[in-house]
């Protein structure tokens, strides 16, 4: 009988075309791979950036509440007439406020003048500034200094709740544009209710305040922070 030739016994192994095609697999796999943990690794960090701005956000409207809680009826003459300083327009508010601080700056125990409105290339920005401060004494504090408060921001609308005729008449109140103390002598003295030139009837008085006031923030959106 016929005995095997070891020279001729066929060694078991892959072909190359075996070796492509697993190299080929093997590469699809890891690409998919790779595409799975970049897409997870842009989502998670966009989900930190919009978490990020909506905490800025947050903040900032905290910040603008908080300084209308400290409201101070601080009074001033304004054209003749002694009038709360509360100001406002669609795009700018001005108020006194409460001490945010006692602490080592100048003139941080003293009442404020907060002016909000929005610069080209500032965004939101308040313009702070102490009137009860003598000129003699510190004028820059009386002329007013700018912070930026968010430079998101592109547009800032304010409105104002605004009580309407006279106590006894039990009108509804009423969204207004603008908050102007100078004008609300007109209704003490008009029994009938005069009529502002825009056709409504103005604010009950001087010393009243606006009921609420409305907020509305315009943000940016931005490559590196959500809205």
């Amino acid at each position: 009988p016929a005995t095997p030739n070891p020279g001729r016994r066929r060694e078991a192994g892959f072909t190359l075309l075996e070796l492509l095609i697993s190299m080929t697999i093997l590469a699809l796999i890891f690409v998919a791979v790779l595409g799975a943990i970049q897409v997870g690794s842009k989502s998670w960090e966009s989900g930190e950036q919009r978490a990020e701005a909506n905490q800025r956000t947050r903040t900032l409207f905290e910040t603008l509440a908080r300084e209308l809680t400290m409201l101070y009826p601080l009074r001033v003459k304004d054209q003749d007439k002694d009038v709360i300083a509360f100001r406002g327009t669609s795009d700018s508010l001005s108020f006194a406020t409460l001490p945010q601080s006692y602490g080592a700056e100048p003139f941080s125990h003293m009442i404020r003048v907060v002016t909000y409105g929005v610069e080209s290339e500032r965004g939101l920005v308040a313009t702070e500034s102490y009137p009860l401060v003598g000129p003699a004494d510190a004028p820059g504090p009386q002329e007013g200094r700018m912070k930026g408060l968010d430079e998101r921001v592109s547009e800032a609308r304010f409105r104002y709740l605004v009580p309407e005729g006279k106590p006894e008449e039990k009108l509804p109140p009423s969204w207004r544009e603008s908050w102007d103390p100078s004008q609300d002598e007109a209704v003490l003295s008009s029994s009938q209710g005069l009529l502002s030139p825009g056709g409504q009837r103005p604010p009950q008085a001087s010393g009243l305040l606006p009921l609420a006031v409305e907020i509305t923030l315009t943000i940016r959106q931005t490559n590196q922070r959500g809205g």
